[in-house]
């Protein structure tokens, strides 16, 4: 049409037609974003697999809870992270209006590339030299905290009721989604392909709701992490040849969360927050069944079994494939519940929940994932363990008195024989070398009596160091006592009482030597002040 001011022709277009253009570049960008993060782990994933190979950063499979049997490189997640992240920073070189919403908040962008840094880089040292589940649960919770200042809230959820707005509850409850699903995916991560295809499924569902959401954030990041999991899945399917060690699950289960959290935010569906939880339902539901089974059975929640899920099906005598397949078409039947929820009404929502539900209660019975008398019997068991930590604290309680009392090194060393005999171990030995002017003399005994001194220790076995100096006399040595038997495994307030008992037992004999030497005692008890556990 000619405009009747400047002459100048001009073309209207209807404001549908726009949509439609627009959503058509997104849905371009979402394509070649998808095959470019599937391209580039499909071929660094087996650079990687080789590089771990020759660094030794493979998985031995000596393990009880392993289910391969050759040594297997396990830092595959370094491959999945690059894969992600080339799509990702390539929209800093092309502008366009996805580029423009992706990097319009770079607060949000920041925490989340940030924050799966820093868990890739935590993975690949767990994978390659060790961090204890202390350091690695203090590094999520920090990142989490980073999350949340960024602006990843879980601050109100939508009901069948209303909107509720949590207030305080926020932090405490966002920080546990993120933590809780990062050792959801790290703790599925049991068999090959099954933490890969697990994710898989979820950010599909993750790119659909923010598709439909107009979230251009959560769409883009799903998408290039299904092409990541895609091009890795190739190599990690069984048969696999590598594995994606922490480095991978860490990283998988930070992106997911805060990228449920962005995807459930905008949305009006009631009991909004249950989409992702759906979405994550299979690692979520093996890491609530594990966290009660320990709970129920004494043991620390952070304890190894080999109670999972895919463990169970295992021993119900599927194959490694047919167990991950199972679990795929769970992750599929809960993956189309979560989307049903996006457009259900309440009443729909509430019959989906119920079917998912019913669903659940007959897999579980049907595998063997959980039973009621299985959990009874454990919780018995558990109060046994609990009956018997509390004996086994007062026994060791009982024995740092008797050396505390005790006139010679003689008298000490049997204290350590009948506490032995009194909490049950399998073996006990402590071997002193007492080093003084006139000369050096060596105590040594062990339970039982009769056992060979190259006899070989217990599965499970502690070792604490007796050396020390008081008055120009030393000691060294060394107090080693072993269990055989799982069920006896200790715990760790006993643990913590025997380093106790350890230096109590070095203090008693350094005063002991040092009065029999006529020397003034100047005794360093520090151990007397520390609780026993």
């Amino acid at each position: 049409e000619m405009d009747a001011v400047t002459g100048v022709q001009t073309c209207a277009l209807p404001i549908s037609r726009v949509t439609d253009v627009r959503g058509q570049f997104r849905m371009l960008t979402y394509l070649v974003a998808f095959l470019i993060s599937a391209c580039v782990t499909f071929v660094l994933t087996p650079l990687v697999r080789d590089a771990a190979i020759r660094q030794g950063a493979v998985d031995s499979g000596e393990d009880e809870r392993k289910v391969h049997e050759v040594p297997m490189p396990r830092v595959g997640g370094l491959a999945i992270a690059v894969g992600f992240f080339v799509p990702v920073i390539a929209l800093f070189f092309y502008d366009n209006r996805v580029s423009e919403s992706y990097l319009a908040d770079m607060t949000r962008f920041a925490a989340l590339a940030g924050g799966a840094a820093v868990m890739v880089g935590m993975g690949l040292v767990d994978d390659v030299r060790g961090l204890s589940a202390k350091v690695k649960l203090a590094v999520q919770i920090l990142v989490a905290l980073g999350a949340f200042a960024a602006g990843y809230h879980i601050d109100s959820v939508n009901t069948p009721f209303g909107m509720v707005t949590l207030g305080w509850v926020a932090l405490p409850l966002t920080i546990l989604w993120i933590v809780g699903i990062v050792n959801a995916i790290n703790l599925i991560d049991g068999l090959d392909g099954l933490a890969s295809g697990i994710s898989l499924f979820t950010v599909f569902v993750l790119f659909i709701l923010g598709v439909t959401g107009n979230n251009v954030i959560v769409a883009l990041t799903a998408i290039a992490l299904a092409g990541s999991l895609l091009g890795f899945l190739r190599y990690n399917f069984n048969p696999a040849s590598i594995f994606m060690g922490d480095s991978g699950s860490l990283f998988l289960g930070y992106v997911l969360a805060v990228t449920a959290i962005s995807g459930s935010a905008k949305s009006q569906t009631a009991v909004s927050l249950l989409i992702p939880v759906l979405a994550l339902g299979v690692p979520v539901f093996d890491t609530t069944l594990a966290v009660l089974r320990r709970l129920i059975s004494g043991k620390h929640i952070f304890s190894a079994d080999r109670g999972h899920v895919h463990h169970r099906l295992l021993d119900s005598g599927m194959t490694h494939r047919q167990a991950v397949l199972v679990l795929y078409a769970g992750c599929t039947v809960l993956a189309l519940g979560a989307l049903g929820l996006v457009w259900a009404t309440t009443a729909q929502a509430a019959v989906i929940l119920c079917a998912i539900g019913v669903a659940t209660i007959v897999f579980t019975r049907i595998t063997g994932v959980f039973s009621v008398e299985e959990a009874r019997v454990s919780f018995k068991y558990g109060l046994r363990r609990q009956q018997r930590l509390r004996d086994n604290l007062q026994r060791i309680q009982g024995t740092v008195d008797e050396i505390r009392g005790s006139d010679d090194i003689d008298a000490v060393l049997e204290a350590l024989v009948e506490m032995a005999k009194a909490v049950g171990m399998d073996r006990m030995e402590c071997r002193l070398a007492v080093t003084r002017s006139s000369g050096l003399q060596r105590y040594a005994i062990r339970h039982p009596s009769g056992a060979d001194e190259n006899a070989h220790f217990g599965r499970y076995m502690l070792s604490f160091p007796l050396d020390g100096e008081l008055g120009g006399i030393e000691i060294t040595g060394e107090l080693r006592v072993s269990w055989d038997a799982p069920d006896e495994m200790v715990q760790v307030p006993e643990a913590g009482s025997y380093d106790w008992l350890a230096m109590v037992l070095r203090d008693r004999v350094l005063e002991l030597e040092a009065a029999s030497a006529a020397l003034p005692l100047r005794p360093r008890l520090a151990a007397e002040t520390l609780p026993p556990g």
